[in-house]
């Protein structure tokens, strides 16, 4: 079963409830919930959270500018977010991997796909010297 931390940054509480009741079947996830841009920006800076999903549409700012704002700083550079978004637009999917998000999954989740990709996200990485030929 996968493990770590996972903060979803989301202003909507029916998808906060969701993505709550669904990872609550993985004791080993930790789930952290901000509720706007700058608390989300600031819990990930305190946290380093193993997986980060961002809402597109925050209510104090969009994904984009805490995407800039993580990206900027070196402590949270690095770090896996994924997109949250109802829009599948291609131009707001191509902004956002620009921005530097890993994956991008559109709103309304599918419950199934959704704990598949976070289990995959969150599995064990293996150590880098083990990938090298």
């Amino acid at each position: 079963a996968p493990s770590g931390v996972v903060l979803y940054i989301e202003d909507n509480p029916v998808n906060l409830l969701l993505v709550e009741h669904l990872l609550a079947r993985w004791s080993a996830v930790h789930l952290v919930q901000a509720e706007d841009g700058r608390s989300g920006i600031e819990l990930t800076r305190s946290l380093r959270p193993d997986l980060v999903l961002l809402d597109m549409q925050l209510p104090d700012m969009d994904g984009l500018a805490v995407l800039g704002c993580l990206r900027a700083d070196p402590a949270t550079r690095d770090l896996a977010v994924v997109a949250l978004s109802a829009s599948a637009m291609p131009e707001a999917l191509a902004q956002a991997r620009e921005a530097g998000v890993i994956e991008y999954w559109t709103k309304p989740l599918d419950c199934d796909r959704f704990l598949a990709d976070v289990h995959r996200l969150l599995r064990p990485h293996a150590p880098a010297a083990a990938a090298a030929p």
